[in-house]
């Protein structure tokens, strides 16, 4: 499922879904939602109709056929979420502007919202990528980001990417060690394909988010994005909002 507004980061989002909904065998819904009491000129319901028609033409154009259309009044991530919320095995693919940006996540960033509020997995999109090349999967060695790890797993093997086993320490030796432990117990088609990649030197969100570039993808479990922990400053927090390469959110819960 894609959010758009018709907008140039949207657009991206949309090519992205319809290139992982492709390689998924999976049918794509485009989502556009108005707000009835907008002051915005030509915000409404024919202008959603227009949006969602040029994505639907936009994903034709790629060759991705099984495209439902939804055009729905209300608030963008209140109507996204409950939409994608109602099929568990939903992926929402959104633009990641506003993610980085304090001002827009304190005035109401779509995909800060969803960030947060998750039910199903996210999938935020700086860039659309020539080719997938490289999956990293963020872990720290527990259960939830094992989850994670099997989720991006899967998804880069389709895709036809590497997937390499990202995580932080204090020494080589301990991410290792840590990174030994994922695959033997992460339960995947051929845990001997996974890369590693043990980043040292600074905090673990700093350090995944320096390590991004390296990558096509980031897969990171949602653990910390809601609740206490959020306020103190999780690891997925600080690194859905200063990461600069896509990066699917995964739910954990």
């Amino acid at each position: 499922m894609v959010g758009t507004d018709g907008s140039e980061a949207a657009q991206d989002a949309v090519t992205v879904a319809g290139m992982v909904a492709t390689r998924l065998l999976a049918p794509l819904t485009v989502v556009t939602t108005w707000k009835e009491s907008s002051l915005r000129a030509g915000h409404d319901g024919d202008w959603a109709l227009e949006t969602t028609l040029q994505a639907a033409a936009r994903l034709a154009a790629e060759n991705v056929t099984a495209v439902d259309r939804l055009e729905l009044p209300g608030a963008a991530a209140p109507m996204l979420l409950d939409v994608a919320g109602q099929q568990p095995d939903t992926v929402l693919v959104l633009g990641a502007r506003g993610l980085g940006r304090s001002k827009a996540r304190w005035t109401g960033s779509t995909a800060n919202t969803v960030s947060h509020h998750l039910t199903s997995d996210a999938l935020f999109v700086h860039k659309v990528p020539k080719r997938w090349t490289t999956v990293g999967l963020a872990t720290d060695g527990s259960p939830s980001s094992l989850r994670a790890v099997r989720r991006g797993y899967d998804l880069a093997i389709t895709l036809g990417a590497r997937p390499f086993l990202v995580t932080a320490a204090k020494t080589e030796a301990d991410g290792a060690a840590t990174l030994l432990t994922v695959q033997g117990t992460a339960d995947v088609e051929d845990p001997e394909y996974f890369g590693t990649d043990v980043l040292t030197g600074v905090p673990a969100a700093e350090a995944l988010c320096n390590a991004a570039w390296k990558y096509d993808l980031l897969v990171i479990g949602n653990r910390g994005m809601s609740g206490p922990a959020r306020l103190l400053g999780s690891v997925a927090n600080k690194v859905t909002h200063d990461i600069d390469t896509n990066l699917l959110l995964v739910d954990t819960a």
